[in-house]
């Protein structure tokens, strides 16, 4: 890599469809009218990331074990998956998303209507 550093990439860059959504505010989100809620919300969502982080990891010191018989933290830092693994690891991360986020419409056959937006904040005043 040259010595050039690349330019600070925008995090907000291309979201000016969702700034008026409830929680866009970085650092500080409010979906729902009862705040403890949203930090009940945040813990799970944390402790889901944690917990794909230890499941990719698993998955690749498999991997490894599988393909060279030995794995050190050396190897596992250094690995670079091929198309294929990529892709399912890929699969299974969308699959475990789709199951988290599933259970906040649970029992719910429109999440635009009904009791879960009741406790929703539906707008900034």
């Amino acid at each position: 890599m040259s010595d050039q550093k690349k330019p600070k990439r925008d995090l907000n860059e291309g979201l000016d469809y969702v700034k008026d959504l409830p929680g866009f505010d970085k650092g500080h989100p409010h979906y729902f009218r009862d705040p403890m809620i949203d930090h009940l919300l945040e813990i799970c969502l944390q402790l889901a990331g944690e917990i794909w982080v230890n499941r990719d990891r698993q998955t690749v010191i498999e991997h490894l074990l599988a393909t060279k018989g030995k794995v050190t933290p050396d190897m596992i830092e250094a690995f670079k998956p091929d198309d294929e693994l990529k892709e399912d690891l890929k699969s299974a991360r969308q699959l475990f998303t789709k199951r988290i986020f599933a259970s906040l419409y649970d029992g719910i056959e429109d999440p635009g209507q009904g009791g879960f937006m009741s406790g929703v904040i539906k707008d900034k005043t």
